[in-house]
């Protein structure tokens, strides 16, 4: 819940953002961190949900691709940092579906000599 949360709020905070230009500080770093870390693991979310690869998935209306990179620029994220919490979060996707398929495995090979 506390993910949807932050995708709900990050995907109208977007929007306010590009229709005033307002920029927005957070009292910590760690906070600013989190919040980005929570959207891009959304935005991961809903392209791996997507049916069709060869459209680009739209988030309110904007490019994935434009939404992560706004969302950095309004909250002040420096691209460096914008881009080391991408790929980590990259990352432990990979290695979670990874560890899911093979859990997938394991389990269903258990299952076929157990017959």
């Amino acid at each position: 819940m506390q993910c949807f949360l932050y995708t709900l709020v990050g995907e109208q905070f977007c929007r306010l953002c590009r229709i005033s230009g307002a920029r927005v500080s957070f009292d910590t770093t760690n906070g600013r961190d989190s919040f980005y870390c929570a959207s891009v693991h959304f935005v991961f979310d809903r392209c791996g949900r997507v049916q069709n690869h060869s459209t680009s998935v739209q988030i309110d209306g904007e490019d994935a691709r434009q939404f992560v990179a706004g969302l950095a620029d309004n909250i002040g994220l420096e691209n460096t940092r914008a881009l080391r919490i991408v790929s980590a979060a990259r990352t432990q996707s990979c290695f979670l579906q990874a560890w899911e398929m093979d859990q997938r495995v394991s389990n269903s090979d258990f299952l076929w000599f157990r017959i």
